[in-house]
């Protein structure tokens, strides 16, 4: 899109359901890191403008002139409520939370029908962003980040694809679309042809097939640019364009929760688009095992020549999400990963033997930028999923040993600059830093109700220049092109998510400085509401 999301909200005095709408959709064009924009009209001051948008009911909510929410569908929403208190200003209730994660998910099913001509320009974007300085395998030896070095935990990168799976389903269509992507444009394209040489010699395509599955197995697991995906791989090529490739300790998934989802979108859409630039040809990649599903190994089944529905988001349900059961179990499966993260840290009780817990950074912002690039509006998603992963509460014992440690005093709820200055402990905790995030952080109280977090060496934007994108050739014939400022949306979310649960209130957190525009860290302003 060249033009930030514009969302609309059609409200009227004497509507009850107008005011918690309208403070949830503010909530989410927040977190959007400039990539929505919010309007809000009064149908009884601009009957006119209600009558251009044939708007009869309240509330009726346009996305860039979609239906996304109408009076008919909000009625329909609250009569399944237990509570009308429209007052709350906590998020923590269910009601609360239910209506919150509806309004979101159907702003993210409104995005799913952007222009594919305009979808196109943002992926290039983020394999510019990523791929260009990887493109050199020799390049990699050359450490981004002086102070913690360029590996971070697997535990990371799988808090970041369940939180995003937990919010909405549609996320698995997203991370496999973003991880073609990549496979399409990105670097891994150079690495399988630098691994196994014989895919471009070998003129017949079974062979070619054949080859490249042996090219994954190198490219993915153990191998001189140490990505670290996964501990091994083996295939069985079941006919000429037919097999099955099997993942052992996928950086994705291994030792997680089953949640009934299979998890590695992302691998999935990189094989899809790697035997597609290739090979020429079509490739239908689905995870048909995963620990997601209560497997011990993942599994792909790869059909050349043809395609699949799986990951095709309007097969995707949102709804199946809402469930209190489903919340819950999505709730275990983070607090899994984040005790796996620590225990393979703290007590060295490694999830990968013989491999090690951690992957490279590009690894990580390959995923973070296709997703966000897809469509500004997946900054929201990106935010969001950090949020609900910071409002996790498996950490509140390692705060309370802060608070106790230090002899603070505080107690729950805290005040805001005590939740900040708390969080800035957490931040520089011994455990938290040997997961390799982020370098040091650093709090800036600036009054009662804002504050700046200073994070150096943030492992999403590390390396990344976005000075050197021209966005005049990305975009021919726009006057005035985007320009992208901002990239760590996930831990936008997840201090401001941290936040709430320390102050129960609602905190906004948004990057003002980011150090892929050549800051020297990313500044996160964060605000009492």
């Amino acid at each position: 899109m060249t033009e930030a999301v514009n969302i609309i909200l059609f409200k009227g005095p004497k509507c009850a359901l107008c005011k918690p709408v309208e403070k949830h959709l503010k909530r989410i064009v927040d977190t959007s890191q400039g990539g929505a924009t919010i309007t809000i009209i009064d149908t009884s001051e601009h009957p006119e403008i209600a009558g251009k948008y044939s708007v009869r009911n309240v509330p009726h909510v346009l996305y860039n002139n979609e239906v996304a929410l109408s009076a008919t569908q909000a009625a329909s929403m609250f009569s399944g409520f237990t509570s009308m208190d429209t007052d709350t200003s906590s998020m923590f209730s269910a009601d609360q939370y239910d209506l919150f994660n509806f309004l979101f998910n159907k702003l993210i099913e409104a995005g799913v029908k952007a222009s594919e001509a305009d979808r196109d320009r943002w992926r290039k974007l983020s394999i510019i962003t990523v791929s260009e300085k990887l493109l050199d395998v020799e390049e990699l030896e050359d450490v981004t980040r002086p102070s913690v070095g360029d590996y971070v935990h697997i535990g990371h990168l799988q808090s970041i694809v369940t939180s995003l799976l937990a919010i909405n389903p549609r996320a698995k269509s997203h991370l496999f679309r973003s991880g073609e992507l990549a496979g399409k444009f990105g670097a891994a394209q150079s690495w399988i042809h630098r691994y196994n040489p014989k895919i471009m010699s070998t003129h017949r395509m079974k062979e070619r097939f054949r080859e490249m599955l042996k090219g994954f197995k190198v490219l993915y697991g153990p191998n001189p640019m140490a990505s670290n995906v996964a501990t091994d791989l083996d295939f069985t090529q079941l006919s000429d364009y037919h097999a099955t490739l099997q993942v052992h300790g996928s950086a994705h998934a291994v030792r997680n929760e089953e949640i009934g989802q299979d998890v590695c979108g992302f691998l999935a859409g990189e094989i899809s688009g790697l035997l597609e630039v290739t090979l020429g040809e079509i490739a239908s990649v689905v995870e048909t095992k995963c620990c997601g599903l209560g497997d011990d190994y993942c599994e792909f089944d790869i059909r050349l020549g043809e395609t699949s529905d799986h990951y095709s988001a309007s097969n995707i349900k949102t709804e199946e999400f809402f469930s209190q059961n489903d919340r819950l179990r999505f709730e275990l499966s983070l607090a899994t990963i984040s005790r796996n993260m620590f225990d393979s840290i703290l007590f060295r009780r490694i999830m990968r033997p013989g491999m090690g817990d951690y992957i490279h950074i590009s690894t990580l912002q390959h995923i973070l930028t296709s997703v966000k690039f897809s469509d500004p509006f997946n900054s929201t998603l990106l935010a969001y999923a950090g949020q609900n992963y910071g409002q996790m509460l498996e950490d509140v014992g390692s705060i309370s040993r802060i608070i106790h440690r230090r002899n603070l005093g505080y107690t729950f709820p805290m005040e805001f600059s005590q939740a900040c200055e708390v969080l800035g402990y957490y931040f520089s905790a011994p455990g938290r830093q040997q997961t390799r995030i982020h370098g040091e952080v650093t709090v800036e109280i600036i009054d009662d109700e804002s504050a700046i977090f200073k994070v150096w060496e943030s492992a999403a934007t590390s390396g990344i220049d976005l000075s050197t994108v021209d966005l005049s050739a990305l975009f021919p014939g726009v006057e005035k092109p985007p320009r992208i400022t901002t990239l760590d949306d996930f831990m936008a979310g997840f201090i401001g998510g941290r936040l709430d649960l320390l102050v129960e209130d609602e905190v906004s957190v948004r990057e003002t400085k980011c150090q892929a525009n050549g800051y020297p860290c990313c500044d996160f302003l964060a605000e009492l509401d």
